[in-house]
């Protein structure tokens, strides 16, 4: 048996409530579908264009135009009444637009802490 939580970054609630009504509801099935299977259902990123991205994934909707980006941050095992229960906390780092890599870029900043060195 296996418990899927998910949880939202700050950075990615503000980008959530960016998306219109429409890219929304179209996210939150995607986001549905994560819930239920877990990390397996999004691609892993590697190595993008000089930032390192391992130990994130990637999935798409509305057609491939959008990505949500995620991390697991938890994996534990519970010990239940009723046998191991596998959980799974993933993080939603980044949701955006498909364009030119611009997502990879932003979620390195967030990941790297390079927007706060920018804002001094």
């Amino acid at each position: 048996m296996k418990k899927i939580e998910i949880n939202f970054t700050e950075d990615s609630k503000r980008d959530y409530e960016a998306l219109s009504y429409e890219l929304r509801e179209i996210c939150d099935v995607v986001l549905k579908r994560l819930k239920s299977a877990g990390k397996k259902l999004g691609i892993p990123l590697g190595n993008k264009h000089g930032m390192d991205l391992r130990g994130y994934y990637k999935l798409y909707f509305d057609e491939a135009r959008y990505r949500i980006v995620y991390t697991v941050t938890d994996e534990t095992v519970e010990i239940t009444e009723i046998g191991n229960v596998l959980k799974e906390i993933l993080e939603i780092v980044g949701i955006g637009e498909r364009d030119k890599e611009l997502i990879y870029k932003t979620i390195w900043q967030r990941v790297s802490g390079q927007d706060e060195q920018d804002d001094e």
